[in-house]
């Protein structure tokens, strides 16, 4: 189902921020809907909640990388169950300017039904991009990410 805008309270959005300048490293975070929000088309939906999962940052010869465990991914679903929740858009930090999807970002997506969206935000989030200048967004489509241009950031993530 196609999401027409995101409404992104300023709580969420100043949580995020808090949790990625919490560190020099990769930071995940992980925004919520309703579910009743969701069923209807072509239409805003208010984000409900920001989820900080307890992680891992690591490094490799390759990359640097968050690792979430399996029990806290159940956790956190469990959490959504009772309250009538779903895990809409997963947000992580790239240590530079480079915000395109790694391969690695593929393959340890976490949310990832179709209409859910990833915001890769770069500098580990230490310059408080969460203006989404910047950033890249990316909406997860039947075979992949598609990435938005900024237009399209502009006018479908909306602060409110």
């Amino acid at each position: 189902m196609k999401i027409h805008q995101w409404l992104i309270p300023l709580s969420a959005i100043q949580e995020t921020e808090r949790a990625f300048r919490s560190g020099n490293h990769e930071v995940f975070a992980i925004w919520t809907a309703k579910k009743s929000e969701l069923g209807l088309a072509d239409r805003a939906v208010p984000i409900s909640r920001c989820i900080i999962p307890k992680q891992t940052p690591g490094m490799t010869s390759t990359g640097v990388y968050v690792h979430i465990d399996g029990a806290e991914l159940q956790r956190t679903q469990l959490d959504n169950f009772d309250r009538s929740e779903r895990s809409v858009i997963q947000l992580h930090t790239h240590p530079g300017a480079d915000v395109r999807m790694s391969q690695l970002d593929r393959e340890w997506e976490v949310v990832r039904h179709v209409g859910a969206l990833s915001i890769i935000v770069p500098f580990y989030g230490q310059q408080g991009r969460m203006s989404f200048e910047g950033v890249n967004v990316y909406e997860r489509e039947e075979r992949d990410w598609r990435l938005w241009s900024p237009t399209e950031t502009a006018e479908r993530i909306k602060i409110v």
